[in-house]
């Protein structure tokens, strides 16, 4: 490795050593999975102390730029999801950051909801909803269990369709001229249930990110309610700038 550290520099020796793994990383000498120096390997290749090297890491650890992989190693992390303003498909989304999405559809028809999903959908206790729940994955990793819940007359014969490595809201669009326009969601994190965690790879004490969402047209007419499952290292929260309620002074009860 070809770096001079600068001792005189204001800024500290590891988030020196931080910005130019980082550097290295986005430029894409180390792609995505791919294993980066220990700490003992960048202390000796570089000149500089374990801890400065443990820092730098710490610090790609914490910004999701790379993850630790307990008696493997340091692994370069794929580029986050992010959400939740903003809400694209997940294909459009996962698209957007230089992936290619796909799925494996593990249920598609149609499904009794319980009491939940059927007020969410607004539809009757005997109205039957149309389930799709597929395993996405971006460049054939799992990164996220979607659970998706749409009223059954909002497009008829949809259970017929293919649902592998497609986008939902491109058929509605294309096939049924349903036009998704709005989005509101909740995030939570959780721990998976032992079948989610086989089917993202993850251990059970692994953190998860949920979101849990609903769907609209622009007439606010339900498209769908939708429950996420994310590997934490995959996602992200972004909240865009939004104003600021005016102050306010709380009385005290």
């Amino acid at each position: 490795m070809d770096l001079v550290l600068d001792k005189r520099s204001y800024r500290p020796l590891y988030l020196q050593l931080t910005d130019y793994l980082a550097d290295r990383i986005h430029s894409g000498e180390f792609p995505t999975g791919s294993r980066v120096p220990s700490e003992r390997e960048l202390a000796e290749s570089l000149n500089v102390s374990r801890t400065t090297a443990r820092l730098a890491v710490d610090q790609l650890v914490h910004t999701g730029v790379v993850y630790r992989e307990q008696g493997r190693g340091t692994f370069v992390a794929a580029p986050r999801m992010r959400g939740v303003q903003g809400f694209t498909s997940f294909s459009e989304d996962v698209r957007s950051r230089g992936c290619e999405p796909g799925s494996q559809v593990i249920r598609f028809g149609p499904h009794s909801p319980n009491l939940e999903i059927r007020s969410k959908l607004r539809i009757g206790p005997d109205d039957l909803a149309l389930e799709l729940v597929r395993l996405r994955t971006a460049d054939g990793e799992p990164v996220a269990l979607q659970e998706s819940y749409l009223p059954r007359d909002l497009a008829p014969g949809l259970e017929d369709h293919d649902m592998t490595d497609v986008s939902l809201f491109k058929v509605l669009r294309e096939r049924y001229f349903v036009y998704p326009a709005w989005t509101e969601a909740e995030v939570k994190a959780m721990l998976a249930s032992p079948g989610t965690c086989e089917l993202l790879g993850i251990e059970p004490t692994d953190p998860v990110l949920v979101v849990d969402g609903l769907t609209f047209t622009d007439s606010f007419t339900i498209v769908e309610a939708v429950r996420t499952t994310y590997r934490s290292r995959d996602f992200a929260l972004y909240l865009g700038r939004q104003p600021l309620d005016e102050p306010r002074l709380e009385q005290a009860q």
